[in-house]
């Protein structure tokens, strides 16, 4: 068996283990799932001050515009992180 063959089986088997897991993890756990990782919809993210990119850009920019005099409504946010 060459080298090669040898990696990619070792690879494989990491793989399984790592899976298997992860699936004994969502099993095990209360709710049966994975945290938020999307910052827009992590609470925790949002207890910490920290918001989605977009969120961030609608904020420079409505500053940015009322700077320049022009009227741009404030929505609160982009929309897509809540």
């Amino acid at each position: 068996m060459s080298a090669f063959i040898k990696i990619i089986l070792v690879v494989i088997a990491l793989l399984a283990i790592a899976f298997i897991g992860m699936a004994i993890t969502i099993l095990i756990k209360k709710n049966g799932k994975f945290p938020e990782s999307e910052i827009g919809k992590n609470k925790d993210m949002h207890k910490k001050g920290i918001h989605c990119v977009k969120h961030d850009e609608m904020k420079k920019y409505r500053k940015m515009m009322k700077k320049k005099g022009v009227k741009v409504p404030d929505s609160g946010c982009c929309g897509g992180c809540h």
